[in-house]
């Protein structure tokens, strides 16, 4: 008899399910947020959002749930899973609206003050952890640096670096109000007399990001192991690159596409990789002390236009060129040797040496950016200049790593016609740097 009762309950409890829809809107981006992940906590019903935020979950009964939104731009802005307390009723009701919190509102939570119309209003928040124990650490300090590149003239840009330093509070979080939203922003941890290492942080179009930091106390400071297999994105290993710790040592990347550094200092530091054809990747990583750390990196391929008449020649031949050009001397362009180069001290050195080329700060932490004078035609003012590094289109950023004692040689042309015929292609109204390394054989 019992039985027969619980069974003729059964189609009444399904009948009482019904469709639940609802909307999610990105209020940092100020429009409905695409593609996010909604589920349900405690059921199997699970969907994606529309083109225009909407979504659908079929067969829920009635009763109260935790509604939880999840998104890959949520995650980069610090925001993670959204989880909203929702009530189903078992009838007809209005469409659920779940929105993320705007940027004015995480202002007045976290910055005490209200948001006001600035060209620097980003916010940057996370926690600083002792490197070794995962402590939380209180009263560490945090610097922030940026920079503006502001046009005083036709041919003057003046460059006006800025910072902001903030503390944690007693749970070792911290939030930075008002750095840039549209420029790299350089991020260090301090704690007592010991730092972490300067990381890059770049703010998309929301203005927040969360950046959670590490540094090593003195006496726990032992150096740290970092390895690592970069490959390319259909999974093949990435051959002649190389690896560099920002604040530390560099190596070659192996034929299979591994790397190793011995004596990296604890704490997080910041990794470039990159290699010829492909796109430089730089990350944060977190290095305990005495510890070893494996790094995969996944290497995407650098887009580039190639002009009809250009000739690719092997690595062999674009050095040959280079020497041929610089034996020449034809007076096209300024060239700088191994030899020339050999016991300079830095890359900003070498560059220095070129006669027309002047540096300034670069974004962030891009420690400087070479401007050439600008065709005439442009204002007669600075311009930058279009950047190969072994053949291949590199950015500011990759030198920045660099050494004079890996350098072949660099060549300088400023003015756009009489940049060699293959790398005019990015010489439109600026002239050309070509650099070129030991790891093009």
């Amino acid at each position: 008899m019992r039985a027969a009762i619980l069974l003729a309950a059964v189609p009444s409890l399904a009948l009482a399910q019904r469709p639940v829809e609802g909307m999610v809107y990105d209020s940092l981006l100020k429009a409905p947020l695409r593609g996010a992940d909604v589920w349900l906590r405690g059921t199997p019903r699970h969907t994606e959002t529309d083109a225009n935020g909407r979504f659908e979950l079929d067969s829920i009964a009635p009763g109260r749930y935790m509604l939880l939104v999840s998104h890959p731009g949520l995650d980069s802005a610090g925001l993670f899973t959204l989880a909203v307390p929702v009530t189903i009723s078992g009838h007809d009701s209005l469409p659920l609206r779940v929105a993320t919190p705007s940027l004015a509102t995480l202002w007045r939570r976290r910055c005490g003050e209200e948001l006001e119309a600035r060209s620097d209003s980003g916010l940057v928040f996370g926690v600083v952890e002792d490197a070794k124990t995962q402590a939380h650490l209180a009263g560490a300090g945090v610097l922030l640096e940026w920079i503006r590149l502001r046009q005083i003239d036709a041919k003057v840009v003046q460059t006006q670096p800025r910072e902001l330093t903030v503390r944690t509070d007693s749970t070792g979080a911290f939030y930075a109000c008002g750095v840039a939203t549209d420029m790299k922003i350089g991020l260090r941890a301090y704690a007592q007399h010991d730092s972490s290492g300067l990381i890059d942080l770049q703010l998309g179009p929301r203005a927040i990001g969360r950046q959670d930091l590490t540094v090593a106390l003195a006496p726990e400071r032992q150096p740290a192991l970092l390895k690592g297999q970069a490959v390319t994105t259909e999974e093949t290993p990435v051959w002649g690159g190389r690896v560099t710790v920002r604040e530390g040592a560099a190596t070659v990347i192996n034929d299979d596409g591994t790397f190793t550094i011995r004596g990296v200092a604890p704490g997080t530091q910041w990794i470039t990789v990159q290699a010829i054809g492909r796109a430089p990747t730089g990350m944060a990583v977190d290095l305990r002390p005495g510890d070893s750390v494996w790094v995969p990196v996944t290497m995407a391929a650098l887009p580039v236009m190639l002009a009809p008449v250009r000739v690719v020649g092997a690595p062999e031949r674009m050095r040959t060129a280079f020497e041929e050009r610089a034996r020449n001397g034809n007076g096209l362009g300024y060239y700088r040797t191994e030899a020339d180069v050999a016991d300079m001290p830095s890359m900003r050195t070498v560059l220095s040496t070129v006669p027309s080329m002047q540096l300034v700060k670069g974004s962030g932490n891009t420690d400087f950016i070479a401007l050439l004078p600008a065709p005439s035609a442009a204002g007669n003012g600075w311009c930058v200049p279009g950047l190969y590094i072994d053949g291949a289109l590199g950015d500011w950023q990759q030198v920045q790593t660099m050494h004079p004692k890996d350098l072949v040689g660099v060549e300088v042309y400023p003015r756009p016609a009489s940049v060699p015929l293959q790398y005019q292609q990015v010489a439109t109204g600026c002239g050309v740097v070509l650099i070129w390394t030991k790891y093009v054989r």
